[in-house]
Parts: C-alpha cells; sequence; structure tokens
C-alpha cells in the first residue's frame, strides 16, 4: 500500500490543530494509535469519514474526529474525507438525499434550483442575519425525506466505501507480495525450492 503517498496527501497534526475547534481536542489526540497507517486503523477512518462527510452541517469534521476518538482510527483520513461534501458536490448530493427521502415517504420531490436556493438562504442565516430557510420554504420542502434521505445515503456510501477501501488493500498487499518474490503460478512450489542447476 502506498503509505507515503497517503501520508503527504492528508493533513499532518499541525495542520490539524490549527482549527480552534479541533485544537479543544488536542489533549485526546496523544494517542499513537491514532495516527498509525496500518489497515485496521486507515479502514475504520473510511467509515468514519464517508459516514460523516453527509452530516449537513458545519462541524463535520469534530463530528468526524470524535468517531476517530471513539472507534481509534486514523484521524487525518477521518477528517480528509469529510470534504467528500464541498461547494462542488453539496448541491447534487443534497438533492439525490431529498429525492431519495421523497421516494420513501411519498412526497413530492422538488427542483435542484430550490436546493442551491435553500443552501445560499442557510448560509446567510447562519454566517449573517439572514431568514430562516427551513421556515420559508416549510410548504415546499420536507425535512423528514431530506433527512432520511441522507442517513440512507452515508450508510450506504460509507459501506461501500470501507469495503472497496479493504479490498483494493488486500489487492495491492498481494500484488507487492507477488512483485516482491516473483510469483508465477505456473512454477510449483517443489521447482521453487529446488531450482534446476
Amino acid at each position: 500500500m502506498p503509505q507515503k503517498k497517503l501520508r503527504a496527501w492528508l493533513p499532518t497534526p499541525d495542520q490539524i490543530l490549527q482549527s480552534r475547534t479541533l485544537k479543544l481536542f488536542a489533549p485526546h489526540l496523544a494517542d499513537v494509535r491514532l495516527w498509525h497507517f496500518n489497515r485496521h486503523n486507515l479502514n475504520k477512518a473510511v467509515y468514519i469519514g464517508v459516514l460523516c462527510a453527509f452530516f449537513p452541517l458545519p462541524g463535520q469534521m469534530a463530528f468526524a474526529l470524535i468517531g476517530a476518538l471513539i472507534f481509534r482510527a486514523n484521524v487525518p483520513l477521518s477528517l480528509a474525507l469529510t470534504w467528500i461534501t464541498n461547494p462542488i458536490t453539496t448541491l447534487p448530493i443534497f438533492y439525490a438525499a431529498y429525492y431519495v427521502g421523497a421516494q420513501i415517504l411519498e412526497v413530492p420531490p422538488i427542483r435542484l434550483r430550490l436546493i442551491a436556493q435553500m443552501l445560499a438562504d442557510f448560509s446567510s442565516w447562519i454566517f449573517s442575519d439572514g431568514a430562516n430557510p427551513f421556515v420559508t420554504y416549510q410548504h415546499s420542502f420536507s425535512l423528514s425525506a431530506f433527512c432520511l434521505g441522507l442517513i440512507i445515503l452515508a450508510i450506504i456510501s460509507s459501506l461501500i466505501s470501507g469495503l472497496t477501501f479493504k479490498f483494493f488493500w488486500r489487492y495491492k498487499v498481494v500484488a507487492t507480495w507477488k512483485n516482491r518474490y516473483g510469483y508465477r503460478p505456473h512454477v510449483t512450489a517443489k521447482s521453487r525450492k529446488h531450482p534446476k542447476r
């Protein structure tokens, strides 16, 4: 597994502690298991990070850090994966979540434009004095459908990502072992032990 490339891509402890929110957890980050780059720690981090990425809150990274502390997962990867939802991907993910929830609860779907407008209003409400979008759009937006869809997508995406990572890790380990020891399927074990002279 390319641990060196992964380490270079992930945030360092110093970068993580630059955040005022995450800095509150500094006393709990002394456990060396939180920084190990082994299969078990990284695999748990994938489950946690992808799951927390679907939380529609500004504190996604704090939730991922708490999850990493509880399950002793790799902290940098847990935090990095919360950025699956970013300014580019948030709109289609939230729309898909609402669509899934609306289908299950049998409520009318909404347009993509309304989701975009609600996200803009939500940012205005959080960071300034804008109106609460959940009150403004309460007749055309089902919060239950949205939350249900997010939960379903979060669980499914987390499971798929974790299992994919586990498969990829095993594949890389086997491929590395074969390259290192020159494994050839047509050569028998006996001939490898006793090569012809």
